[in-house]
């Protein structure tokens, strides 16, 4: 029997799949078209239309990632070296924003999907930079600590406090406050959390707004 929430995920993949064909095709149309008749990329209607698509592309890949977002391949590696790794390559993207991550210890190896990991870091990087980019002294700033059982991760950022009342639904699916956001960025990020049996906690005051991972510490996949 499915719960609820298996219904729930289960129905908005179907319909992403049914709706994935027909975009596709009309993508395609829309691409013959403008080989054919490059004139009309002129028109004024041209770049919205396309831009909508594009749009709605994103969306059904969203929605893709967000139904698929518990199942998890898990792979035995250092949460050190993967943040460090991503930290060093998300930084030459981002300038002049800074971007850094510190650990004060070099962790155990553990279990964790390493793809939805790196997800979820991209995300809430990208959520901080949104945040800061138009900032002369941005900063976005990663650490890694051990508690009892658990890796601490925070992701903080001197950007525009978040608004109170918007804090408790940020990680609802289709609720976005940006706007050209689809609303599963976040929610993304809080299924895969869950599915590693982690939780995801935010506090945003005029100074910083800072995104905290509790993860339990997994030694066997």
């Amino acid at each position: 029997m499915l719960s609820n929430e298996e219904k729930y995920l289960f129905n908005l993949s179907a319909i992403s799949h049914e709706i994935r064909n027909p975009v596709a095709i009309i993508s395609s149309y829309l691409q013959l078209t403008q080989r054919k008749h490059p004139e009309v990329t002129g028109f004024d209607t041209w770049q919205p239309l396309m831009e909508n698509m594009d749009f709605l592309k994103q969306l059904l890949q969203d929605i893709s990632s967000y139904t698929n977002a518990s199942k998890l391949h898990k792979t035995l590696s250092s949460l050190t070296a993967f943040l460090d790794h991503l930290v060093q390559s998300c930084q030459p993207a981002l300038l002049p924003v800074t971007l850094s991550f510190h650990s004060p210890v070099d962790t155990s190896l553990s279990y964790f999907d390493k793809d939805r990991m790196r997800c979820v870091f991209l995300n809430l990087i990208r959520n901080s930079y949104e945040a800061i980019k138009d900032r002369p002294d941005g900063k976005i700033h990663l650490t890694l600590s051990i508690s009892d059982d658990n890796y601490i991760i925070s992701v903080t950022d001197n950007g525009e406090m978040i608004p109170a009342q918007h804090l408790s639904t940020l990680f609802q699916p289709f609720v976005t406050y940006k706007a050209e956001g689809t609303g599963l960025g976040l929610a993304l990020v809080h299924e895969i959390i869950s599915a590693h049996k982690g939780t995801i906690s935010v506090c945003s005051t005029r100074e910083e707004t800072c995104f905290q991972i509790t993860l339990p510490i997994c030694h066997k996949a």
